[in-house]
């Protein structure tokens, strides 16, 4: 058979007083959490997945603090815990408010609401994830390893695999050819355990107590292995599985879970005269909304300088645009994870979906019937603000591609182009005015666009 890497890491596997593939998992387990708080703690679709799972299993989690140091898990769980705390913040605020309102007779007929947990845990763990994955790929060249002959004998000699990754093997793969060679070697492997705790039972007797073996005093720990694997590889049977808790009411966002109405088709005219009445607007946008649109919330934001409208984009790199939209008075966000399409949310209960195919000058909008489950499941996908900044350069860094401006003595700020290796760092003491993004966890802008504004400035040393 081909010997690959894994066959090899198997077979040091077996060297060990434990199940090999609950070994192996441990192992898969702490190198993903190495892995990822090494180089991804700031990698922000991480940060997304994470917090669509609502972080780790209480598992997983608890094996942070034994990361190594340069990891810097302190750090590192810190910018989680922050993002999963906001989320939950989002949400909590936004139920609460719910509460408070007072319930019409017709709202009792409604739908049960959304639990907290379903709208905050959308997925599964992601290490555990990764160990689902792992786990198929080692017990899949267990059962093809045993039909070598050097691998079988060093299986023999081990204390085997514990049952409950027997009782997996034995429903995913039935039909493999190596699989009865692997139950024999089990049973035989499991009446041997049964006669070395037997042995150890009848040893209490203060009559053979003299006799106890160092291999009988430790069956009873050989036995806990085989019976119910390593901890932290199998969960326990409290029903406390929050992944599927939350699923029994959820009805998680994705784009493909919009659902418009199948009429109640509105031209432009008909949504200007709601907007014209709502407190709060949100555009969830990926490009240019239609003309007509934005010049009807220019005239909104202009008219009520205190009402809210806010504007979350994705993938959407029109510099002069999010300009335009940030000096219209609107709170221009970053955002990750958004529909496809054009969506607006009226005070939190009422969406539109903007029709793709509809031609920019003659826009239609479709009613959305779960604006609501849309509102709540888009709040936390915000990781970031546009800002306008003024100042002058104080200092450079050429090798890390930074710099930092003196916003008019009031603070300072390092910064850097979204781009940088398409870009020359401003010179010291060039007045500039910047565009970016204060992307949240991060304390480094990044400079969209940037443009000197007047004369240079002496810096002092």
């Amino acid at each position: 058979m081909n010997r690959s890497r894994s066959y090899f890491k198997l077979l040091e596997a077996l060297k060990n007083s434990t199940c090999p593939i609950c070994a192996l998992l441990l192992d898969d387990s702490r190198t993903y959490l190495d892995s990822l708080f090494y180089e991804s703690v700031l990698d922000v679709p991480t940060r997304l997945q994470l917090m669509e799972s609502f972080g780790f299993c209480s598992c997983h989690a608890r094996q942070i603090p034994t990361l190594p140091a340069i990891c810097a898990p302190n750090v590192g769980f810190s910018i989680f815990a922050s993002d999963l705390l906001r989320k939950f913040i989002y949400l909590g605020r936004d139920l609460l408010s719910a509460h408070q309102r007072k319930r019409t007779w017709k709202s009792w007929l409604e739908k049960k609401p959304r639990t907290l947990l379903s709208l905050i845990k959308e997925r599964t763990c992601p290490a555990c994830d990764h160990l689902n994955r792992f786990e198929t790929y080692h017990m899949e060249d267990l059962l093809d390893s045993l039909g070598d002959a050097e691998f079988f004998d060093a299986y023999k000699a081990s204390p085997g695999i514990c049952l409950p990754h027997l009782f997996i093997l034995e429903e995913s793969y039935p039909s493999h050819q190596n699989f009865p060679l692997l139950l024999k070697v089990q049973v035989a492997k499991a009446g041997a355990l049964r006669d070395t705790l037997q042995e150890f039972i009848r040893k209490q007797d203060f009559r053979f107590s003299d006799q106890l073996t160092p291999e009988e005093t430790t069956a009873w720990q050989r036995a806990l292995d085989m019976l119910v694997g390593k901890p932290g590889i199998f969960a326990n049977e409290m029903g406390h599985d929050l992944h599927p808790r939350s699923q029994e009411q959820a009805m998680c966002y994705r784009t493909a879970d919009l659902v418009p109405s199948t009429s109640n088709l509105h031209r432009f005219e008909a949504l200007a005269s709601e907007l014209k009445t709502s407190k709060q607007v949100t555009l969830y946008i990926r490009k240019s909304l239609p003309a007509e649109l934005f010049e009807e919330l220019k005239s909104r934001a202009h008219e009520r300088p205190n009402g809210a409208i806010e504007v979350v984009t994705e993938e959407l790199d029109d510099v002069a645009y999010l300009r335009a939209l940030r000096s219209s008075g609107f709170a221009v966000f970053y955002g990750l994870g958004l529909p496809s399409q054009t969506v607006i949310l009226l005070d939190r209960k009422r969406g539109y979906l903007l029709e793709e195919a509809q031609p920019n000058s003659d826009a239609q909008w479709r009613s959305l019937q779960n604006s609501e489950d849309v509102c709540l499941n888009l709040l936390w996908h915000r990781f970031g603000i546009a800002v306008l900044l003024r100042g002058f350069i104080k200092v450079n860094d050429d090798k890390a591609e930074l710099f930092c401006i003196n916003i008019d003595g009031q603070r300072e700020q390092w910064c850097r182009f979204r781009t940088p290796d398409t870009r020359e760092l401003p010179e010291v003491g060039a007045r500039v005015e910047l565009f970016g993004w204060e992307k949240w966890h991060t304390h480094v802008i990044e400079v969209l666009e940037l443009r000197e504004v007047g004369a240079t400035e002496v810096v002092p040393e």
